[in-house]
């Protein structure tokens, strides 16, 4: 009798399993076919950003969708500003190619990066995103895990909410 019981209790389990996988698979496969266009694949826009390793401070920038030929910029979506620390934030933003202006002091940069999979808020994600005038942009994409239970504070370097 103990036998049928592990057995009713194991299968419900394992059949969860391939529902996970294939849907993890498919955003990895969405993932890869951004990247081959030359769009960083990200879960959240928000973040921080920095130029030859300084914070870029009340800068201003703008978020489009691509334009046909997926080149910038075609709609405008978005205008905003990064806090005094760098920071910005923008959601919800649903799954898809996008690029972003950033003003960086006399010159501007562009981004381009895609939304794997929609979201309403940046939960436990954000971007570092690198501009340098020698190379392209860089996006570090990071998983937050805050387990002290303690807020985080502005000037924190991956505290990016207010």
């Amino acid at each position: 009798m103990r036998a049928a019981v592990v057995v009713l209790l194991v299968l419900p389990v394992t059949a969860v399993y391939p529902q996970s996988d294939s849907s993890t698979l498919a955003w990895r496969e969405q993932a890869q076919i951004y990247k081959s266009e030359g769009f960083e694949p990200v879960y959240c826009f928000g973040g921080q950003i920095k130029s030859s390793g300084k914070r870029l401070r009340h800068s201003t920038f703008s978020l489009f969708t691509p334009n046909t030929d997926m080149k910038c910029c075609g709609t405008l979506l978005n205008n905003g500003r990064t806090d005094q620390h760098g920071h910005f934030l923008i959601e919800p933003l649903p799954q898809g190619r996008y690029f972003v202006k950033f003003n960086a002091g006399n010159s501007e940069s562009v981004v381009r990066f895609a939304i794997v999979r929609g979201y309403e808020r940046c939960e436990a994600a954000h971007v570092e995103i690198g501009l340098s005038q020698a190379r392209q942009p860089t996006i570090l994409n990071y998983i937050d895990i805050n387990d002290s239970g303690a807020d985080c504070r502005e000037s924190d370097p991956h505290c990016f909410r207010k």
